[in-house]
């Protein structure tokens, strides 16, 4: 008797209930609700106004835009790292359940599967027959195993499955208003350093009128 390993993630295997939000909690909660806490980004539309109805400094104003900024871009990559995990799973667990699908028709006919397994690392791949392929070993990684019943592996796997789905779908969700959000953060830094660039500038302008106008009186009193 050769009972089936299948691998599944250890820290992404269980669903458990997150009571204080009400909702399921598959495992990747603390990302989404990271992404979820950020207020959505404002739009400066009037640069002069916004700097000056506070008494703001450029320099401050600054260091808190591209600190926001720096907030939205962090979070972008780590929902970029979800996904990515997420594209993985999914096929994963897809194949182990047409694994377990073939197996439970096989045990129902009473037929012996037949089928190639690794052996170690190495590319060396051996063949064996499942009799009663009645239970399987979930791989849970961490070096653990667990025994299940062929219909409980199905269906932790198509929980499992499930949950990933939908964390896929949230995570497109959240990296979408994430994505916009860095990008108005990115505008509001270029429009306040262009507001002080104008500004300098103004500045700069006025005190050369101001020079000239000390030298224009400076010559009427020696005349």
């Amino acid at each position: 008797f050769l009972s089936l390993v299948l691998k599944l993630p250890i820290d992404k295997m269980t669903t458990t209930f997150d009571e204080e939000e009400g909702k399921e909690d598959d495992g990747f909660s603390e990302t989404r609700r990271s992404s979820s806490s950020v207020p959505k980004a404002k739009f400066i539309e009037d640069v002069e106004k916004y700097m000056t109805e506070e008494n703001r400094q450029f320099d401050p104003t600054m260091r808190e835009l591209q600190a926001k900024y720096m907030q939205m871009k962090n979070l972008e990559r780590a929902l970029q790292n979800e996904k990515i995990r997420l594209t993985q799973k999914i096929p994963d667990v897809e194949k182990s359940l047409e694994a377990l699908k073939t197996l439970g028709a096989n045990l129902e006919e009473k037929k012996t599967t037949s089928l190639k397994y690794q052996m170690g690392e190495a590319a060396i791949y051996a063949k064996a027959d499942i009799e009663d392929p009645s239970k399987v070993f979930l791989w849970l990684g961490a070096n653990v195993m667990l025994e299940y019943p062929l219909a409980e592996a199905n269906q932790l796997l198509e929980n499992n499955l499930d949950n990933y789905k939908k964390s896929l779908v949230r995570a497109d969700r959240d990296l979408a208003f994430i994505k916009d959000n860095a990008t108005i953060q990115e505008v509001n830094l270029a429009r306040v350093y262009n507001w002080d660039v104008k500004r300098r500038m103004q500045q700069a302008k006025k005190t050369v009128a101001s020079s000239k106008d000390d030298q224009t009186t400076t010559t009427v009193v020696k005349a």
